[in-house]
């Protein structure tokens, strides 16, 4: 072999290994995106979290182990704990449910869920149209909370008199102007509107 023969051999193989390079880039790049375009789903549909939804959250959130996950996993679905029942779990909830190592992991994953789901709200107000999206525009206004702008499941009434979802004046009541005045000794004084709502659950039924 000539030393002409080898510089085209040498540069054949380079070319080679650059088509190759670039391809694996280009493969780990789109994995990249399709595991964030399916990482983004399961954040829009935290409301509807199963229990391997919430234990893959958790695991992801968390950096652990398939077989830490799927412990996650089955003590979800001894607790029938779902998406929507998060929003009622503090970070002491988070500790005492899922047994960390660390107080610091519930509250990362605690933090993680809820910036989630202010990302994400339920039934997002359309500032054009002023009323939430899936839902239909007769939806009388005393349904929705004024701070997440969504239906609410669990109605209380502050003691300023306005109607709020509990779980978002608990974690968006610094919100609220002058929110100092309903505080009472330092807690959050409210307590709940059981008439509305049963007239939610009546709605939100007959939409079915």
């Amino acid at each position: 072999m000539t030393i002409n023969d080898i510089h085209i051999f040498d540069n054949k193989l380079l070319k080679d290994f650059n088509e190759l390079n670039c391809k694996l880039r280009k493969w780990i790049e789109e994995s990249k995106n399709m595991i964030e375009n399916e990482w983004n789903e399961l954040e829009k549909r935290w409301s509807k979290w199963t229990s391997q939804d919430i234990s893959i959250f958790v695991g992801h959130t968390l950096k652990c182990d398939k077989l830490k996950m799927n412990e996650y996993n089955k003590i979800i679905k001894e607790k029938k704990i779902d998406g929507m029942s998060l929003l009622e779990m503090s970070k002491n909830d988070w500790m005492d449910l899922f047994h960390f190592d660390m107080f610091l992991q519930a509250c990362v994953v605690y933090d993680s869920f809820n910036q989630i789901c202010v990302k994400y709200p339920i039934g997002v107000v359309d500032s054009n149209e002023g009323v939430p999206h899936d839902i239909p525009h007769d939806i009388p206004k005393e349904y929705l909370c004024p701070l997440s702008k969504s239906i609410m499941k669990n109605p209380v009434i502050a003691s300023n008199g306005i109607t709020y979802d509990r779980s978002s004046i608990r974690n968006q009541y610094q919100d609220i102007p002058n929110y100092s005045s309903l505080m009472d000794n330092g807690n959050l004084e409210f307590y709940p509107d059981y008439a509305l709502q049963q007239r939610i659950q009546k709605f939100l039924e007959n939409l079915k």
